[in-house]
């Protein structure tokens, strides 16, 4: 059946359940994080990555090179990067080598110019202009016929799930353009992760053929079996690691069937829902400096986020404290793990968007409102009307960070700006940028951040 079947058998269910809920469906996760969600300029297919400032999008509909990956600003901006695909599976970020990989699989349509395989695009967060996929292959077309996830390795190799159904299904290693199997007997291969202490464990999903249920595999870099880390998943589609090891891991159901989930499972295999409220979530990935989950559910016109409370930064412990947040970066902590109110990134290091050493740092900045935070007990959150932003330095990005969080108030319910690129020289100086959050005419809360770059070795 391949995984083009596999994911219509698998919606086809959820959308008889779901369809008198479409288009009015409303995402649902804990107190722990802040649901908002990134327009996109047309229907998201595939999968989602986040590339330095940017994200990165499959587009549109299943066909002969039919659908294409734009790359959407934080402005909200496209620009169409790929085009000639015929049924995304996989995006990934290759920050080391600064290249996009992503997978296809539907080459054997008639008019298809290539697929079934697995693509590199060079410089993504800078590329101008649209690639046609036929020339970007790192393997031949047709090696890898049922391709889906995607995963760098550290040296340049790069493992593509074969989701060929019925024990078929295997791990395939590109190195140096030539495939070779690294697992088999897999079914409905289903997302790919590498663990993020030692050499890296792999993680990999895989979807039973006749039950349907998903399970997640451990394998070293052999591709030896390990064990397994969590079974009976009620499916699993693709997957992404957060910043504290557990495994999220989309596909899923709630019980009652009447929405698709996101589960989290931790490193001893405890598997928890995060978030409901999807017809069926395919595509994911987790910004690294923030722990922003980004989520593409199938025929959505916009991705879905989840931003992380724990990594926003408050301005203290007050009353007053979770009316306004800073989000975009991570906060320096003291050693009791307390957020502080400033961000430090060294030149060139993953907190730098930009991703080279060039004597600036790149981060983003934006606005949370009316925030259920655990760490400010004594503050109930209440609406914010607007929100000055301020320095009484020349920031140039200062009129683009008003804009953001103009857009989002005022708040009803616990919301996030989109962040805006700011840039701060890497002299170890800092920055200060302050927001000014009003309700009925009266201060709901003023926070006020500094920005710091070190160079490297600082």
């Amino acid at each position: 059946m391949g995984i083009r079947g596999w994911v219509l058998t698998i919606t086809g269910m959820a959308l008889a359940v779901l369809r008198p809920a479409l288009g009015a469906a409303a995402i649902v996760a804990g107190p722990n994080y802040v649901v908002g969600s990134i327009p996109l300029p047309g229907v998201g297919n595939g999968d989602v990555a986040v590339v330095g400032t940017g994200v990165c999008v499959g587009q549109g509909s299943f066909g002969a090179n039919a659908e294409s990956i734009i790359r959407l600003a934080p402005d909200g901006t496209s620009t169409t990067v790929v085009t000639g695909l015929n049924a995304i599976g996989g995006l990934s970020y290759d920050a080391p080598n600064d290249r996009l990989l992503f997978s296809d699989n539907a080459g054997e349509l008639s008019g298809a110019t290539t697929g079934d395989t697995v693509f590199a695009l060079g410089s993504p967060r800078s590329a101008a202009v649209s690639v046609p996929a036929s020339g970007l292959t790192l393997a031949p077309a047709g090696s890898i016929p049922f391709a889906q996830a995607v995963l760098p390795l550290a040296g340049g190799s790069v493992l593509v799930g074969d989701a060929a159904g019925g024990g078929a299904g295997r791990i395939v290693k590109v190195t140096g353009g030539t495939p070779s199997n690294l697992i088999t007997g897999l079914d409905y291969t289903a997302g790919i992760a590498l663990t993020l202490t030692g050499p890296g464990e792999l993680l990999v999903g895989d979807v039973d053929s006749t039950t349907f249920e998903g399970s997640i595999g451990k394998y070293d870099l052999t591709g030896a079996s390990t064990g397994s880390l969590a079974s009976g998943l009620s499916g699993a589609y693709d997957s992404a690691l957060d910043g504290a090891g557990n495994l999220l891991v989309t596909g899923g159901f709630t019980d009652d069937f009447s929405s698709s989930t996101i589960v989290s499972i931790a490193p001893g295999g405890t598997v928890s829902e995060l978030a409901s409220g999807f017809v069926f979530s395919t595509g994911l990935d987790v910004d690294a400096p923030t722990g922003e989950i980004l989520v593409l559910d199938i025929g959505a016109s916009h991705l879905d986020t989840l931003t992380p409370v724990d990594g926003l930064t408050p301005g203290g412990r007050g009353r007053k404290e979770c009316q306004v947040e800073m989000w975009g970066g991570a906060p320096d902590r003291s050693t009791k793990g307390t957020p502080k109110t400033r961000w430090t990134c060294t030149d060139g290091a993953p907190c730098d968007r930009d991703g080279v050493v060039n004597g600036t740092c790149t981060v983003l900045v934006g606005g949370c409102f009316s925030v259920t935070d655990a760490r400010t007990p004594t503050c109930v959150p209440a609406p914010v009307d607007s929100a000055v932003v301020s320095s009484h330095q020349s920031i140039p990005a200062l009129p683009s960070v008003q804009s953001a969080i103009d857009a989002v108030l005022p708040s009803t319910g616990p919301t996030c700006s989109r962040g805006v690129p700011v840039f701060v020289d890497a002299n170890g100086k800092t920055i200060t940028i302050s927001l000014d959050g009003t309700h009925a005419g009266k201060r709901a809360d003023k926070d006020t951040l500094k920005l710091r770059c070190l160079p490297p070795g600082a």
